[in-house]
């Protein structure tokens, strides 16, 4: 099966707790349809490049997914859907090492 990254971003007036209860809800879809999520990481509040929608800030939250591309389209519709989603990409890649992603290493570095 093909591998995805998708990074999710999620309004700010959100708490820590509401964010993994939409996170959970996405990966069980995943997961009820045969695919697997082999990664997830939480990079944090983060400043917008511009507001969106009256955000200035948003959850950032990337999953590494493994699943069919058939698969995809239907979460990607409910992130759509969704409405503290305000934006996500998901992108098609090659491999998954299982590191961390440079934005969690810089968190972790503190700059």
């Amino acid at each position: 099966m093909p591998l995805y990254e998708s990074v999710i971003i999620c309004r700010q007036d959100i708490t820590k707790n509401q964010l993994d209860i939409i996170i959970s809800e996405f990966k069980k879809n995943i997961e009820n349809e045969k695919g697997k999520i082999l990664s997830e990481e939480y990079w944090g509040l983060k400043n917008l490049a511009y507001e969106i929608n009256k955000n200035k800030k948003a959850h950032y939250t990337m999953l590494i997914i493994e699943t069919h591309p058939d698969k995809i389209e239907e979460y990607e519709r409910k992130l759509r859907l969704h409405e503290d989603v305000i934006r996500f990409m998901t992108i098609k890649i090659k491999t998954f090492d299982g590191k961390q992603s440079k934005m969690v290493e810089t968190i972790e570095d503190g700059n």
